[in-house]
C-alpha cells in the first residue's frame, strides 16, 4: 500500500496511507490528511491513486509543493519520491509501483569491463589540480620568509614600547 512517510520535523517517522481515490491534504479538518503547520496551506495539495497510478496535484498552496527538489503543480508521483509540502518532506513510498515502468531512462552509463584506475596524471581531487612538486619548494620558502619579517616587526614593537617606558 502506498504512504507517505514524515522525513522532517514534528511530522518525522509518521505514516499516512494512500488508498485508493481522491487525498486531500491541507491544515483543515476537512482534509483526509490534516497536517497542522504554518507553512501548510487550508487546502495543501491532493494526491489521485487510480490503478497503479498516484498524481500529485498542487492546489496553489501559498508555500508551494515540490517533488524531488523541483516545483510542481500536477505530477505522476514514483517510488521513492522526496515530497516537500511547505517545509515539511515526506518520502512517497510505493514499493507496488516501483515497476511500472523505467524511472531514469534520461541515463547514459557504461558498465566498466575491467579494473578501474586513476589516470597516470592525477594528482588532486581539487578542480584547480596540484600545485606541481618544483613549486612546493618556493611556498614553503616565501612562508618562512613572512614568518621571519612578521617576527622582526613585533620585536621592533616591544623594543619601541619597552624603550619609552
Amino acid at each position: 500500500m502506498a504512504k507517505l512517510i514524515g522525513m522532517s520535523g514534528d511530522f518525522k517517522g509518521r505514516e499516512y496511507p494512500i488508498e485508493q481515490g481522491e487525498i486531500a491534504i491541507g491544515r483543515k479538518a476537512d482534509n483526509a490528511i490534516v497536517l497542522d503547520h504554518p507553512t501548510i496551506s487550508s487546502h495543501h495539495c491532493r494526491i489521485l491513486h487510480t490503478g497503479d497510478t498516484c498524481v500529485l496535484q498542487d492546489l496553489d498552496s501559498t508555500n508551494g509543493t515540490r517533488v524531488n527538489s523541483r516545483d510542481v503543480k500536477d505530477t505522476a508521483l514514483r517510488h521513492k519520491d522526496l515530497i516537500q509540502l511547505g517545509s515539511i518532506e515526506f518520502l512517497f513510498d510505493a514499493p507496488e509501483l516501483a515497476s511500472s515502468g523505467a524511472r531514469y531512462t534520461d541515463a547514459d552509463a557504461e558498465v566498466a569491463t575491467a579494473a578501474m584506475t586513476a589516470p597516470q596524471d592525477f594528482a588532486s581531487i581539487s578542480p584547480f589540480g596540484a600545485p606541481p612538486r618544483e613549486r612546493r619548494g618556493t611556498w614553503h620558502f616565501v612562508l618562512a620568509i613572512t614568518g621571519a619579517v612578521a617576527l622582526l616587526a613585533l620585536a621592533f614593537f616591544f623594543f619601541i614600547l619597552f624603550r619609552t617606558v
